[in-house]
């Protein structure tokens, strides 16, 4: 008898069960893949890239809340990739919005770097004011995502009474240690590229996944068949509605996209939104930019085909910014931000500020 029987024949019915669970998936929205088009995505392959149209969702293990996906690829092929529990302020994949999954690297990050320089020049401490000292040219923005970085990995680095932190001279061990639990707890990253259905993008005002797509700023290799050749489809009837809207050309055989097409058609949707929010509120809609300060409650998160935003209402009027996760837990709150070049720096209710 083979000593390692047991361990591979528990394997054979995982993997028999996996497949189960694609083609349940899959046959719940009337497609039919061959046999060879499943697969499972590994995590431990060093840059495996996966993107796709999110077909099914639930619990690999309800007992420790690890979640799985099933993905209809780009590839052609339809799979299934476990991606770990979720974090506080992380939402459950939503059928039919389009996701890019990536391994997760266990291994310091470039921030982890520049904190280790900084504390090896001042016995172990960092602060933002040593940051500043070590790089006056850093913006606020950039100080506040290292802090951030220290207040996530809290306890394995200590906060010191003045504000200042005790990063240790093994710093860069200990960023180590604390990536290692994050790759076994969610070993893919996962980023929503679309919370529209594919269907909806052709026609959509705002800056879509596809308008991202056709300007190159995320290739990928678009199989003839299944959700690749769906993907191919829609980008003809994009490029083909951008020429519509005077936003491209065709030049000897070519599309060519007008400058700066991103930020037009975000623009645009933007106007109509704010106009429908005027139009239902009675407040008016105010414009931000580099060196305003934004204060007012922050009301809800609204999902446009440009992405997320937030609304911040004060007694007569609205803006609308670029939303991030941190701004939930002040639903309801008073909210101050200061707009920089790199994003906005947040002071939520009476706390120290959150850089974003």
């Amino acid at each position: 008898m083979d000593p390692e029987l047991e361990p591979k024949l528990r394997r054979m019915g995982e993997r028999g069960d996996i497949i189960k669970t694609m083609h349940r998936e899959m046959a719940a929205t009337g497609v039919s893949r061959a046999a060879g088009d499943y697969t499972i995505f590994d995590p431990e392959r060093h840059g495996q890239r996966l993107v796709g149209r999110v077909v099914g969702e639930g619990f690999a293990d309800e007992l420790t809340e690890r979640r799985y996906v099933v993905i209809d690829g780009v590839d052609g092929r339809t799979h299934y990739a476990e991606v770990g529990a979720l974090g506080a302020n992380e939402e459950p994949p939503v059928r039919n919005t389009i996701l890019e999954l990536r391994s997760r690297v266990a291994e310091p990050r470039a921030i982890d770097r520049t904190i280790a320089e900084i504390a090896a020049g001042h016995g172990g401490i960092y602060s933002d004011r040593l940051h500043r000292e070590f790089d006056p040219q850093a913006s606020g923005e950039f100080v506040g995502a290292h802090v951030r970085r220290l207040e996530a990995i809290e306890g394995m680095v200590s906060r010191l009474a003045d504000g200042s932190w005790s990063a240790g001279r093994e710093y860069l061990d200990r960023a180590l240690r604390f990536e290692k639990l994050q790759q076994k707890r969610n070993p893919v990253r996962v980023a929503v590229l679309s919370w529209q259905r594919l269907e909806d993008l052709p026609q959509a005002l705002g800056a879509t996944w596809l308008d991202r797509k056709l300007v190159g700023k995320e290739p990928d290799e678009l199989a003839s068949t299944g959700f690749g050749a769906e993907v191919e489809t829609a980008l003809r009837a994009r490029r083909q509605w951008l020429i519509e809207q005077g936003l491209a050309r065709e030049e000897g055989g070519q599309v060519r996209f007008a400058r700066n097409m991103l930020e037009t058609l975000v623009a645009r949707e933007l106007v109509r939104t704010t106009a429908d929010i005027s139009a239902r509120t009675g407040l008016e809609h105010v414009d931000v930019k580099a060196g305003d300060k934004i204060d007012g409650v922050y009301r809800r998160m609204l999902t446009l085909n440009s992405g997320r935003f937030a609304l911040i209402e004060r007694s007569h009027e609205f803006v609308l910014v670029p939303w991030r996760p941190v701004l939930e837990r002040a639903r309801g709150q008073l909210v101050t931000g200061l707009v920089g070049g790199e994003g906005i720096s947040w002071s939520i209710g009476i706390k120290r500020g959150l850089g974003l």
